[in-house]
Parts: C-alpha cells; sequence; structure tokens
C-alpha cells in the first residue's frame, strides 16, 4: 500500500515546486535581488490597537541593522517598507544612499469594511502626502497611483482586518481587477496560505478577468497594464532585522551589469517593477520565523518599553477590554525588569538571535542547571552568522529545545521544594480541603512578591512565595514567555483560519482534512476511564478514523493512531499518589498538531491534558470538545467535607473551564441537564449525550465458582460482589452495612471483593470474613461476574459506570444507587435494582436474594439491554456530533457470530446454564 503524505508535506512540495519552476525563468547573471517588504524603527505608529495604547513601536529595528542584513543576505538593491511612511528612505536618501522609495499603506475597502496593505514604490514626499490622504479608499488609492505609474503590490493578500465573515470570492474577483503584483512569498506567513494565493493566482486566465470586470463593472485597465498578467513578488516581511532578504524577489534585468555601470539600482528597480518579469524567492516556513521575531520584539520591549502612564491608557481609544489588557501586559513588562537575572537572560537572548555569542562573563555567572540553555542560546548564535537556511532551521529546534530545559528545571525544583518541606515537617500533606480553601490569589498582587505585607487573608498568599519563588522565578517567568510568544504566533497566522478554509473550499485545493487529536492523561491505567478509552482506540485503530490519541507516557509506546510524548514531570494529588500525572512539553504537543494536518481537538482528562487542549484551541483557532467522566463536583462534596462556599467556588471553576470547550460530551442525562441548567449555563446546542460499551470478551460464561474462590463459596451460594477501585468516594465503607442486612435473609450469602485501594485496610477490619480477591485481570472478569450473583455499587458519582455494563454483559443484575449514570442503564426491577438511599438498596438487596425466578428474569432483561450499547450505534453518532467523516465497518462480536454459524450455545442458552 502507497504510503499516505501528510498534509502538511504535501503543501510543502507544492509550494517548492512553484519556487523551482520560477527559479528557472530567469539567467542567474540576470537577477536584481531585493526584499520588497521589510520594515526599521520609523514603522514606529502599529496598526495594531495594543501597540498604540502600549506605546510602543513595531520595531527597534535601526536603518543601519536593516541595511546589515539586507546587504549579509547579498541583496544587490534595496528598499524600506515602513508602515504610512518613507523616513527611512528620504534619510538614506539625504546621506547619499541609494534605496528605491517604497512605503506600506493601510487603505479602507469600504464596501467590504476591511483594511488592506498596500506596497507602493517610487513615489516623491508630495506624493506621499497624497498617498496617505487616499489610503482612506482603496479606489482613489489606486487609481492615484495608476495615473502616476507607481508600482504597487498586494502583500500577504490572505491577511487582513474585517469586521465581518468571510467575505466571499466577490472580494477576491475585484481584487484581481485592482492589482497586477500580488506577494506570494511572505517571510511572516505559513507555507499554505502563499500557496492558495499563488494557486489562485496562477489559474487566472484572460476570460475570467473580463466576465469578473463586467459582473463588478469595474475596469481593470484603469488600474492596471495588462490586468490578466499577473506579476508574482516575495518580501520577508521582516520587523526585527532577522530575515531581512532571506526572502524577497528577483527582478530580471537583461544586460545587468551594464545597465549597473550607467545607473543605480533603485532606478532599475523601479523600471522591472513597471515593465519587467519579477520573480519571488526564499524560505516560507509555518510558524517558525513569526515565533522567534515575536520573541525578539518581547526581548526588546523588556529592555526598551517604557510605562504608558495609567490615565493616558484609559483615555485611549479602545474597548474597556483592550485597556484591561494592556494594563496587565504593562504590569508583567514593569515586574520583569525587576528581575535581574531574567532581564539579563533576555538581553543575551535578544543578541544570539542577531548574531552576539554570549560572552565569558555569562558562561560564569549561569548555574549547572542552565548550562544546556547557554549551548543552545550559542548555538543560535553561531548558526546567525552562516547559511540562513540552516539558522532558521535551527531557530525552529533552539526555542522548544531552552523551553523543555527550563521546565524540566521548574519540575525538578518543585518536586525537590516539596521534598525538603516534608523531611522538615513530616505531618505536611496538602490535602484537597486546604488545596481548595486556599485556591485564591489576592487582588493586590504585591502581597505575593512582599513578605512585609500582612498576610491575614486564607489565600495563598500565606505560603511565602518569595521564598519559594527564590529558585522558580527566572525558569519559570522565562517558560511562561516562550510558551505565551508561541501561542501569540500561531494565533495570529490563524487569526483567519475559517476564512482561510473558506478559501480554501471555493478554490477546490488544499482543503484542510478533517481529523481529531484526542488528549487523555490516561489510557493504560487500571481504571474505568481508561478502559473506555483504550475500546475507543481500537475502534479507531481498525476503522482508521480520522482520529488520533495523544498521551504523555514514559512507559506507552506509539502505534497506529496513538501519539506519545515523554513527560518533563510529575506529580500526584493528595489521596491518589499511585495515579501519577505526566506533565508535557505542551510545545512538543503544539508542533505535532501542525504537523499532524489536525483541525480540531478532543480532551478526556480536566487537568493539565484539559489546559494543553485550551492552548491548542486558543493557538490554532480550531474547534476544541470536551468528554466529561468524572463528576468532580460530587467527588469532591463527598471527599472533601468543604462548606457550601468552597462547593460553589469548585463550581464555577468547572463552569468557566467545560464554557471554554466548544462541545461537551457527557454520559448521562442529569449530567447534561446540570451542563445546560443554571449552575453551568452552557448553551444545550454545546453538550452532546454519548455512552460506552464494553469489549466483546464480556458475555455469559459457565458458573465456575471453584477458580476464583476454591472452597470458601459452593455452587449454591449468594454471592454479592464488588469490583473497583477500594476507595471511600466509592462508597466501599457502606458494604458492611448491605452485607450485614443481606445475612439477615441469605445467612450462606458471600461478599467478595475484586480491586485494590487506599481504602482495602479499613475495609478487610470492617468485613473479615469477606472474600478479598486484589486485582482481577479484564480477561478473568466474565468468568468473575458469570460466578457471582449480583453486583453492587455503592457509588454515588459515577457518570455512566462501566462495570455495570461489564456485568449486564455477562448477564449478572447490578444493585445500585438511582444517580446520574445508573439510571440512564438501569430499569429498577426489570434489570437490576435502584436505590435512593443506603436504607433502600440494602432492603432491595436482601429481598431479591431471596426470589430465584425473579433473578432469572432480570439476568435475562440485563443481557437484552447491554446488548443495545452497540459501538457501532455509539461512534456513528459521535462522529457525527464532532463533524467528521469516517467509514465504519464494526461487525457483531466473534464470538456472537461463532454461536450462528459454529452451532455453540447462544447467549441465551448460556445464561439459563450460568442460572
Amino acid at each position: 500500500m502507497k504510503d499516505i503524505i501528510p498534509y502538511q508535506q504535501q503543501i510543502q512540495n507544492c509550494y517548492q515546486d512553484l519556487l523551482n519552476q520560477h527559479d528557472l525563468m530567469i539567467p542567474t547573471d540576470e537577477r536584481l535581488k531585493i526584499d520588497l517588504h521589510c520594515h526599521d524603527e520609523n514603522s514606529n505608529v502599529p496598526d495594531e490597537l495594543w501597540g498604540r495604547i502600549l506605546r510602543v513601536p513595531e520595531t527597534w529595528t535601526k536603518t543601519s541593522e536593516l541595511q546589515q542584513s539586507l546587504r549579509f543576505n547579498q541583496c544587490n538593491a534595496i528598499t524600506i517598507t515602513n508602515h504610512n511612511n518613507a523616513r527611512s528612505c528620504w534619510e538614506l536618501l539625504d546621506k547619499g544612499v541609494d534605496v528605491l522609495v517604497g512605503a506600506e499603506f493601510s487603505c479602507h475597502f469600504q464596501e467590504y469594511d476591511i483594511n488592506l496593505h498596500v506596497l507602493t514604490y517610487g513615489f516623491t514626499p508630495e506624493q506621499e502626502v497624497k498617498l496617505n490622504k487616499y489610503r482612506r479608499n482603496l479606489y482613489q488609492f489606486l487609481t492615484y497611483t495608476a495615473e502616476h505609474d507607481l508600482p504597487t503590490v498586494l502583500p500577504h493578500p490572505l491577511f487582513f482586518s474585517s469586521r465581518k465573515p468571510y467575505p466571499g470570492m466577490d472580494l477576491f474577483e475585484k481584487l484581481a481587477l485592482l492589482f497586477k503584483r500580488f506577494e506570494v512569498v511572505n517571510g511572516q506567513r505559513d507555507i499554505r496560505q502563499n500557496l492558495l494565493i499563488w494557486e489562485w493566482l496562477e489559474n487566472l486566465t484572460e476570460e475570467k478577468i473580463w466576465d469578473w470586470s463586467k459582473k463588478h463593472q469595474l475596469d481593470p485597465e484603469n488600474f492596471c497594464r495588462i490586468p490578466y498578467e499577473k506579476m508574482y513578488t516575495g518580501g520577508s516581511d521582516d520587523h526585527m532585522g532577522m530575515f531581512a532578504g532571506t526572502c524577497g524577489s528577483y527582478l530580471h534585468v537583461p544586460e545587468l551589469a551594464k545597465r549597473l555601470e550607467r545607473e543605480k539600482p533603485s532606478e532599475i528597480a523601479l523600471d522591472s517593477l513597471r515593465n519587467g518579469l519579477v520573480v519571488p524567492f526564499g524560505h516560507v516556513g509555518n510558524d517558525q520565523k513569526l515565533n522567534a521575531a515575536l520573541l525578539d520584539y518581547l526581548c526588546q520591549m523588556i529592555l526598551n518599553m517604557n510605562e504608558p502612564g495609567l490615565l493616558r491608557l484609559f483615555l485611549h481609544h479602545g474597548t474597556l477590554k483592550d485597556k484591561l489588557f494592556c494594563l496587565g501586559a504593562s504590569n508583567i513588562i514593569q515586574e520583569l525588569k525587576r528581575h535581574k537575572f531574567t532581564v539579563y537572560f533576555f538581553k543575551t537572548l535578544h543578541e544570539s538571535l542577531n548574531g552576539k555569542r554570549p560572552g565569558l562573563l555569562a558562561r560564569f555567572r549561569v548555574s549547572s542547571d542552565f548550562k544546556p540553555v547557554l549551548v543552545t542560546i550559542d548555538r543560535i548564535a553561531l548558526t546567525k552568522r552562516g547559511d540562513q537556511t540552516t539558522y532558521q532551521k535551527t531557530l525552529g529546534e533552539a526555542i522548544p529545545s531552552i523551553f523543555r530545559t527550563l521546565n524540566q528545571v521548574v519540575a525538578g525544583r518543585i518536586k525537590n521544594h516539596i521534598e525538603e518541606t516534608r523531611s522538615l515537617d513530616g505531618n505536611f500533606e496538602l490535602d484537597t480541603h486546604t488545596l481548595i480553601k486556599r485556591f485564591e490569589i489576592p487582588s493586590h498582587y504585591r502581597s505575593l512578591f512582599n513578605d512585609e505585607i500582612n498576610k491575614t487573608n486564607d489565600h495563598v498568599s500565606q505560603v511565602n512565595v518569595p521564598r519559594f519563588l527564590d529558585k522558580l522565578s527566572f525558569p519559570v517567568l522565562a517558560s511562561a514567555i516562550i510558551a505565551g510568544i508561541t501561542l501569540i504566533s500561531t494565533r495570529s497566522l490563524n487569526a483567519n483560519r475559517s476564512f482561510i478554509n473558506q478559501f480554501a473550499d471555493d478554490l477546490g485545493r488544499h482543503k484542510h482534512p478533517n481529523k481529531a487529536l484526542w488528549l487523555t492523561d490516561t489510557l493504560n491505567d487500571k481504571n474505568g476511564v481508561s478502559v473506555s478509552l483504550g475500546a475507543k482506540l481500537k475502534v479507531i485503530q481498525e476503522n482508521n478514523l480520522p482520529i488520533d490519541f495523544l498521551v504523555c507516557s514514559h512507559d506507552i509506546d506509539k502505534q497506529a493512531h496513538l501519539k506519545v510524548v515523554r513527560p518533563v514531570g510529575q506529580f500526584s494529588f493528595p489521596n491518589y499518589k499511585e495515579q501519577a500525572i505526566n506533565v508535557p512539553d505542551i510545545l512538543e504537543i503544539k508542533q505535532l498538531f501542525l504537523e499532524g494536518g489536525y483541525d480540531r481537538i478532543i480532551c478526556s482528562t480536566e487537568v493539565v491534558m484539559g489546559l494543553v487542549a485550551l492552548f491548542l484551541k486558543e493557538s490554532f483557532k480550531v474547534p476544541a470538545y470536551f468528554f466529561l467522566h468524572t463528576d468532580w463536583l460530587e467527588f469532591v462534596k463527598d471527599t472533601a467535607q468543604l462548606e457550601p462556599s468552597g462547593i460553589d467556588r469548585i463550581r464555577r471553576i468547572l463552569r468557566m473551564f467545560y464554557c471554554s470547550f466548544d462541545g461537551v460530551f457527557v454520559l448521562n442525562k442529569d449530567h447534561r441537564n446540570w451542563l445546560t441548567g443554571i449552575e453551568i449555563q452552557m448553551p444545550k446546542e454545546k453538550a452532546f449525550l454519548t455512552a460506552h460499551w464494553v469489549s466483546e470478551q464480556f458475555h455469559p460464561c459457565c458458573r465456575q465458582t471453584g477458580t476464583f474462590f476454591g472452597e470458601k463459596i459452593q455452587e449454591q451460594d449468594f454471592v454479592l460482589l464488588y469490583a473497583g477501585r477500594l476507595s471511600e468516594e466509592k462508597g466501599v465503607l457502606e458494604l458492611a452495612t448491605i452485607f450485614q442486612r443481606l445475612k439477615e435473609t441469605q445467612p450462606g450469602a458471600k461478599l467478595v471483593i475484586a480491586g485494590v485501594g487506599p481504602a482495602e485496610k479499613k475495609l478487610r477490619t470492617a468485613l473479615p470474613e469477606a472474600v478479598f480477591l486484589g486485582w482481577v485481570e479484564k480477561q478473568q472478569m466474565p468468568i468473575l461476574y458469570s460466578s457471582s450473583s449480583l453486583l453492587v455499587l455503592p457509588s454515588r458519582f459515577d457518570t455512566f459506570g462501566n462495570v455495570v455494563l461489564e456485568a449486564m454483559s455477562c448477564g449478572l443484575p447490578v444493585a445500585a444507587y438511582r444517580i446520574k449514570g445508573p439510571k440512564d442503564i438501569i430499569e429498577n426491577s426489570k434489570n437490576g435494582i435502584l436505590a435512593n438511599d443506603l436504607t433502600e438498596l440494602a432492603e432491595k438487596i436482601a429481598t431479591i436474594a431471596g426470589k430465584p425466578m425473579l433473578m432469572n428474569s432480570i439476568r435475562v432483561h440485563a443481557l437484552k439491554r447491554a446488548q443495545s450499547f452497540t459501538k457501532e450505534k455509539i461512534m456513528k453518532q459521535f462522529l457525527g456530533d464532532l463533524n467528521l467523516q469516517g467509514d465504519l465497518h464494526i461487525s457483531r462480536s466473534e464470538s456472537r457470530q461463532k454461536n450462528i454459524t459454529t452451532g455453540r450455545p447462544s447467549e441465551t442458552d448460556k445464561l439459563k446454564q450460568a442460572g
């Protein structure tokens, strides 16, 4: 079978083919190399509102630094295209430096209410004034440039600011009539955006142009000569001086050497833009360049940004949300400046990004923990001086490497701090009650960092934060900034994602695949969530469905539809030390999401992977869904003994978390009603009802009491079974009361307990006559179920109860509380028992144990009910709710097929034998 090329690799191959084809169009000795799109410090009034509120320029790059970068990358003609001004060009001309005058004007396209950038070249100071006047109306602007023969280029055509959704292909039809030159190599955009616009232009024909001219009542010849012959340009769109000249345009100039003897490069460039052939060149990545550029920008903000002023900030144009964000950003930057080592780190990183290696002082100043970071920074500086392709590849590897090292240091130091605290105080343990009670941050943020402020409130400021953060401040701040910059850069590239997807659909080329990445903290663990997820993974693998699982683990190896990342740290919750939570490298997952061509997220666990899911959602602007397995509010009520205010705090946290997703899958109707009710207030269309199924191995078997129980239990004994985790929140301590009441009517009854957990010691003390089996492997469970008389489930917060369905699939009736999960499966007195409280549950079990005919009827109906939970039905509904396509080829259980084809006993016959 031919290997399928991943989506990202496909578009990269297509894009490189276009570059290679166009590269052959111009002989190497007839090329004038120029970067038609780059910026310096005179782009000092940002287009973005936040930049204007914070009073920061788009770049601090000096004109001389930009010139140096352009010369280093062998540009033999230069231009500087700052926003809405050509000051840098005029200054260079005043100094006698040859430069093609240019600027990037922000123009308003009124009928679509969008702002487009237009690169314009060859104008005079007087014309610059006119251009700034006309840029408020795109038609006026382009009419003026056409009348004065000023070449224009539409840069990054798929990236513009709009207050409205996708404007449709009508917009691009008009742009094809208005512009002759389009930028198809933009160094700060990703490959897909560049490729889509290039292929759209390649498909334009003279017939289409004139058809659109009639349709829109626009004469393209009013704006450009030979409007059906388009020119493709390139530019780095560099603001930091890091990549200037690495992308750009080759201008075709016959007899170039002779012309350079008598003409200036700028004059030749302007003439070629007007009349000649232009071929784009350069390396375009995904978000690596923008990520590095924004990181360098933040480094410079830390070094150069001044206090914007509170009064000025709140009097500035913008929404309250914009101003509050900028206030927070300003405070973070000012706080960072207080951390000398953090400032020194970002200064060193900024210098290395621009080719300066760390000095001897840095090598002596850095502790051994951070030596790998310094080595990586040094490698960045070294490669900056050489081949630009190698430099960009190094950046793509180095920044994630620095992030991973910092996170490993953080995880190690936190672990050491906790161990040191425990060694000093043997009774130290932050239980769930204390953790929730103190889960608060003081509104006066300085109280977090100041030992002298009186700490009377009962929240985390009671902890000696300065002392605790002394060893953490630098790695935490540095890693948080790198993660934040990565989010911002990826989000910026995907800001118009839905628009770009629609453009690709309309173009009929390079449609993004519909494919989900399913994040989970648990997969091979000994719990119900892990079992159900494992069953779904198996169906996905068997049917090659467009879903991949991702788990963070030291022990699991990758396989088909299963991605594995190794943890950078590990921790566990109080009272759940056997359930370790692995901390993944979030940038590794982000890169995997990009390379895998995913366009939606599913998440099954709230803690670490839940935060990762929201990070990916915000970064890539994709829908994210949560699969709710556990009722945490009931869990907290049952285990933490909190006051109502504490429980309400947990509810608010859960509300914020669940409502951050585009949809939540629930396993019972009560949970759906809770989500869409007054407590969580989720829109009804965002709550999806789903279910689990059990493996085909769960079916009735002949009763084999000797297999598990030996001589302790006889064939005729009534066997009450509990199977699950032995923990108090599972209600296992109620087993003593239930069994005591059962013994009153059935003196020979036996209690069998299968499972392990922290409450086992208490249970053995309370139930010395019970049979404890410990952990029972999954393969043995059907025999155990078939050898028992009744399963009891005393838990009050199970959202589904895999054990209920497993037992019923083996014809074993179940007795449970009338709560969320079980009551959606069990029909009281028909295929099981439901009770409202402990007394009723114990009474019903004692009563039914003496009615063998009723028990046998319940067994038959339990099996029938269990068989209605089919994986085909459940997965089809699940894929439909996710808007995913997939062909399911699921046959009935292999064992059941054998019943039909080989004459072996049917399920009902097995059930009668077992009874």
